[in-house]
């Protein structure tokens, strides 16, 4: 495969991966979590309006790979990635870091009684009837290793990212979709390349369908 250093837009949707709860303390009402090992996971990108291009995306996990700065800040713990009203907030992170390859964090609800959905959060992670987590996160930096041959998969290196938030699942989502309204996907295709002539002309592709899309729209 061909290595290419790839140049993340800005305005990237942000991603996301399913993780194990990993531990909780009911008397301090925290859960302990590993968001991330840095497995591979299978995703898409779209070339024009209906092209999708199968990648394998690789988290680098380390302290120089993982900024862990909008996490150790007090990043908020939702409820299925929903981020449209603080009743969606169930905690906060009370601390993230980096040990033996794996991202760990500590989640920290709040007291018994202060919120429903908090305490039916906690209720149902702490009987492990929710196990699952899941990290919503930026691509800071990636690596592009394109296939060689034909059977191969593209290849998607991140070498830094930056955790966001990180969410209660019940199922998590495909590997290979992405959180994105429509419009975010015709106007921002997953695509990282380090050549901008080609990556401009797929964006200007995609922005172009997605103008002749509303235009049917109003006419109906």
């Amino acid at each position: 495969m061909q290595t290419r250093k790839a140049e993340c837009p800005d305005g990237l949707p942000m991603q996301t991966r399913a993780a194990p709860v990993s531990s909780v303390d009911v008397e301090k009402r925290t859960v302990d979590v590993v968001f991330s090992t840095g497995a591979s996971v299978r995703r898409q990108r779209w070339i024009g309006w209906d092209t999708v291009v199968p990648f394998d995306e690789i988290l680098q996990v380390s302290r120089d790979a993982v900024n862990l700065d909008r996490l150790n800040a007090g990043a908020p713990v939702l409820d299925s990635h929903s981020a449209w009203s603080t009743s969606s907030q169930v905690g906060v992170v009370e601390n993230a870091r980096v040990e033996g390859g794996k991202a760990l964090a500590t989640l920290r609800f709040p007291a018994k009684g202060v919120d429903a959905a908090a305490d039916r959060m906690f209720a149902m992670v702490e009987q492990r009837i929710i196990r699952n987590v899941s990290v919503g996160y930026s691509i800071d930096e990636a690596e592009v290793k394109a296939p060689s041959k034909a059977g191969e998969i593209e290849q998607r290196i991140v070498k830094r990212w930056t955790p966001m938030e990180i969410s209660f699942v019940t199922i998590p989502a495909d590997a290979g979709a992405q959180v994105r309204k429509l419009e975010e996907a015709a106007r921002y295709p997953f695509q990282v390349s380090n050549e901008p002539a080609a990556a401009s002309a797929e964006i200007d592709a995609a922005l172009a369908a997605a103008a002749r899309m509303r235009m049917r729209m109003q006419t109906i």
